[in-house]
Parts: structure tokens; sequence; C-alpha cells
């Protein structure tokens, strides 16, 4: 009877080893694929990472060309020429306002106001802008139009506001014209733009 009772021992001692052993080898596999699922992730993320590294290093080989293009463009006096000659904002603010009283006066309209508008910075350049007012027919306002865009440095008209009125003049002998005029009442602004300094 001793044998029969050591026989079931070792029945269960063996039933305990090959569960052990299956806990194990499952516990094993659960552990070793997250390992290789991280392994791989890795991996992947490292490959990326190096095809960025030689997309940076070949932007970077191209960079000192592009950046000797943009110098020269910069030293272009075409483009220079382009920009507000002065170098402090109220200084191009005051030209601006006397460019505009003088292209309106040459137009034959009549400058009602101008008023310099806070200036603006836009990357490396400063936006200079002038709010005017004026009345004129729609002769002068094309004229006006024209010179502003057209000059060099470049000007640029934005927020453009017309409303027209049509009246009716006097002659000289007292009595009421048998034709109307259209006096247009105007309001736009003028920009133009101003370089940074290269400190700044």
């Amino acid at each position: 009877m001793a044998v029969i009772a050591m026989s079931g021992w070792g029945q269960r001692l063996t039933a305990l080893a090959l569960l052990a052993l299956l806990v194990g080898s499952a516990l094993y596999l659960v552990v070793d694929q997250g390992l290789l699922a991280r392994y791989h992730y890795y991996q992947e993320f490292l490959e990326q990472q190096q095809a960025r590294l030689q997309q940076l290093n070949r932007i970077a080989a191209n960079g000192k060309p592009i950046q000797q293009l943009m110098t020269k463009i910069g030293q272009d006096q075409g483009i220079t020429a382009q920009y507000l000659p002065q170098s402090a904002p109220a200084l191009a603010a005051a030209e601006l306002q006397q460019r505009i009283r003088s292209v309106v006066e040459a137009a034959g309209g009549t400058l009602r106001s101008t008023q310099a508008l806070p200036p603006v910075e836009e990357g490396n350049t400063v936006k200079i802008a002038v709010s005017v007012t004026l009345t004129g027919d729609t002769d002068n306002l094309k004229k006006i139009l024209y010179d502003l865009e057209a000059q060099t440095p470049l000007l640029f008209v934005d927020n453009l506001e017309v409303s027209a009125r049509e009246n009716r003049q006097r002659l000289a002998s007292g009595r009421m014209a048998t034709y109307t005029r259209v006096q247009l009442s105007v309001q736009f602004e003028v920009s133009g733009y101003l370089r940074k300094p290269e400190g700044g």
C-alpha cells in the first residue's frame, strides 16, 4: 500500500511540475512577446529618427547656398529701393503723409485728413500705414490710386471705402447748372514697409 500511496504523491508532484512548467512557459511567451514587440517598436522608431536625421543633414547641406541667395537678394539695390528709406517709423509716417498730400493735390482732389496708424511688425519688416480721407471725382480718385500704387518705394492701398453724392453747381450767373456732378467721399489706408535694422 505504501508503494501505491507513493506513486499517488509522485503523480501529484509530476502533475504540479508539468503545471508549473506550462505556467512558466506561458508566462515566458507573454513576457517574450511583450519584449519582442517593444524591441520592434524601438527599432522602427530608431530607423525613423535616422531617416529624419539624414533628411535634416541634406537640408543643412543646402542651407548655405540658400543663405547666400538670401543675402544677395537683401543687398540687391532694386529690392532695397522698394522699402521706405527712413530709419524710424515716425519719420516714415510723416514722409508718407507728405507724399499722399502731394499726390492728392496733383490729381485735383481735396485732402480732408491723414492720420498715422501704429506701426506693425511683420517678420523682418515694419508696416507703416496712414489713414486718408479725401473728396474728389472719379477721375481724381483713379489718378490718386494709380499714382500711389505705381510709386517706388512700394505703397499699398487697403480698406478703400467710397461714397458718392450728386450735386448741382451754381454757375457764375447765380443760376443752377443743368448738369450734376458726382462728388466722392473716399477713405482708405496707404501702407509701406521699413526694413528692421539687422540687430533688431
